[in-house]
């Protein structure tokens, strides 16, 4: 079940369902820094291209971005897996790829649901479309006629989503896991600022925000991995170890498969 979304000048009418969880953004506390975006280290290096990455059925259906630069110049990256990501959303990245239009945000669900935001080539214009069927469309398009606004969408496995906007801006479907929830609506209220979260198979997730992460209902491989703190690894034979970092983001496939990501390293 999906709570009932209001406007802002209209009060919620909750009903049998308590408090929707939906706010509008608060400014970032003046102390409080967002966190740093995900990137891959190279070659023993802190700089690296910013990495976005999704996972579908198994490891082998993808969506990969990567922010890549050369210290002078910067470029976009884009590749998917044929038939892993919904048939629409590969048109549409394929005719901004044509455009030379920026992918700002994409993400997809399990069952289809796709949504995409990305800006023109002189960064003057922003475009934003998404599955029609999408139970927060009235909601999307309120956000997304704000050209400023930062967006960040979440699809979960049965019908879960997300959708946060500018620092902390939420709105989401009430089976979205109750701690999450709960971080979330306290990153609100302390006027922090939320990073990524990904809604994962089996009612799991992963939130990198300005009070650091937290994760549940992982478990194997996936959790030990996310527990390990201080590791050093070596970047390319030959050079010297450095700290792996802070988790920043996490993709999990409903097989199983998955990959984490940190400030200077992934597995």
């Amino acid at each position: 079940m999906v709570f009932d979304l209001w406007t802002d000048d209209k009060a919620p009418n909750n009903g049998a369902h308590g408090d929707p969880f939906l706010a509008s953004p608060k400014p970032r506390a003046q102390q409080d820094r967002p966190p740093a975006p995900p990137s891959l280290g190279r070659q023993g290096s802190s700089a690296g291209p910013m990495v976005k990455l999704l996972l579908g059925r198994t490891g082998a259906d993808f969506l990969l971005l990567l922010e890549e630069t050369d210290g002078a110049a910067h470029w976009q990256t884009r590749s998917w897996s044929e038939g892993g990501v919904p048939a629409a959303l590969a048109a549409k990245l394929e005719k901004m790829r044509t455009k030379n239009h920026h992918v700002n945000e994409v993400s997809f669900g399990a069952a289809g649901e796709w949504f995409v935001h990305g800006v023109d080539a002189g960064g003057t214009s922003t475009f934003s479309w998404w599955d029609s069927a999408f139970a927060a469309s009235r909601q999307l398009r309120k956000w997304t006629a704000l050209p400023e606004s930062r967006l960040h969408v979440a699809f979960g496995d049965e019908g879960r989503w997300l959708i946060l906007q500018g620092h902390n801006g939420f709105c989401g479907a009430e089976h979205v896991a109750a701690g999450l929830q709960k971080r979330i609506r306290k990153l609100h209220d302390a006027k922090g600022t939320i990073g990524v979260v990904r809604l994962l198979p089996g009612g799991a997730y992963f939130i990198a925000d300005s009070q650091g992460s937290q994760w549940a209902g992982l478990g194997g491989e996936v959790a030990a991995e996310l527990a390990r703190r201080g590791d050093k690894v070596c970047s390319a034979p030959g050079e010297p170890s450095i700290a792996a970092g802070e988790v920043l983001d996490v993709a999990v496939g409903a097989d199983g498969s998955w990959v984490v990501l940190r400030e200077r390293w992934f597995r």
